[in-house]
């Protein structure tokens, strides 16, 4: 009698639950809109804009300003000196004056966390794994350099050729590509430092524009092959043209190339092959999906049931991500766009249609 009156008891349990599932389906759905924001305009032409974690860093020469998330500004960081360049590093933002020799370190909040003193001419500052990396050019070299905590530049690399791409997890393990041209042609070498030992690979006629540095080895992408070059000595190697975009997620990268985008597994057998409905060139992993933007279209939860597309604007002069907000630059104003649930989105609110359909 009791094990009877238990059984009903579950399926009473069981009942209520399909019950709620039922009727409570959509907010389970992976089914995904973007609504605009606002349009951010200040008293001068927006030239470039990065979105930060809590913030988003606008540069109207010359004037830096931060807006929260939503676009509404909170700080206005005044220049007059001229020849000012802007760099964005992940969460920062660097006022490089280069008469001067002075870069100016941001936070996103607009703090002013440090000045730092550079010989030499700055040509790019990039956040790699927890590092600041300020390349530097002067008369001779082209220079990596390593900001530490006392706002000081530690020389990490040299070379007389030209600095393609790198990824530097220390000043022990990285990886360099650079171009060299000789009577032969053109090649690029390949520098890879693990732990001390040095390595270096030659590749003819081929451009790296892509290297990133593991415990095992180095993955580098040029305008014709992606290569796996094992510190152990072995090599994978595949062939792929019209290469636009790389995005590594762990043991697995996905390269777009020609409106498609083919997952590689760590040894670089292609896998998973994603045709893409939207004119875009580049990728992002957005909470564990691949979404893809520009020049004027989005794309979200690509491989995925909620997978959709929309296009934000003709002709957009910048399109970045950051997470579910995106931000499209044209004409001097920024309009910031956020991708949310469709089914919590009200009825007045600035949708932007998408072409998802449910299949």
């Amino acid at each position: 009698m009791r094990l009877k009156k238990n059984h009903t008891i579950i399926l009473i349990l069981l009942i209520i639950f399909f019950g709620f599932i039922y009727f409570n389906h959509k907010n389970f759905s992976r089914e995904r809109t973007i609504i605009r924001l606002k349009g951010v305009s200040v008293n001068e032409p927006i030239e470039d804009f990065s979105i930060a974690s809590k913030s988003v860093f606008l540069w109207a020469d010359p004037v830096l300003y931060i807006t929260d998330r939503d676009g509404n500004i909170i700080k206005k960081i005044q220049r007059e000196d001229e020849n000012i360049k802007v760099f964005f590093a992940n969460n920062y933002a660097f006022l490089y004056e280069e008469d001067l020799g002075k870069v100016q370190m941001y936070s996103e909040t607009g703090e002013l966390l440090s000045t730092i003193d550079v010989k030499g001419e700055v040509f790019n500052i990039s956040y790699e794994n927890a590092n600041i990396i300020f390349h530097i050019i002067d008369e001779k070299n082209e220079i990596l350099y390593l900001l530490g905590n006392d706002s000081t530049l530690t020389e990490i690399y040299k070379t007389g050729n030209q600095i393609l791409t790198h990824d530097v997890l220390d000043p022990k393990n990285l990886s360099i590509a650079e171009i060299k041209n000789d009577a032969s042609g053109y090649s690029s070498l390949l520098y890879s430092l693990h732990k001390g030992n040095k390595k270096s690979v030659v590749l003819n006629h081929e451009i790296v524009f892509f290297v990133k540095k593991d415990k095992r080895s180095v993955l580098a992408l040029t305008d014709k092959s992606i290569y796996r070059f094992m510190d152990a000595g072995k090599k994978y190697e595949g062939k792929v043209p019209n290469i636009s975009d790389v995005l590594v997620d762990g043991r697995n990268t996905y390269l777009l190339h020609s409106g498609i985008i083919t997952k590689y597994d760590y040894v670089l057998k292609p896998g998973d092959k994603k045709i893409i409905a939207a004119n875009v060139n580049k990728m992002e992993n957005v909470s564990g999906s691949i979404y893809v933007y520009g020049p004027s279209d989005v794309g979200g939860e690509i491989g995925n049931r909620g997978e959709f597309y929309t296009r934000l604007g003709y002709s957009l002069d910048k399109i970045k991500m950051n997470g579910l907000l995106i931000g499209a630059l044209r004409n001097g104003e920024l309009n910031l766009y956020s991708v949310v649930n469709s089914n919590s989105v009200r009825d007045d609110e600035n949708r932007i249609e998408t072409t998802y359909k449910e299949v």
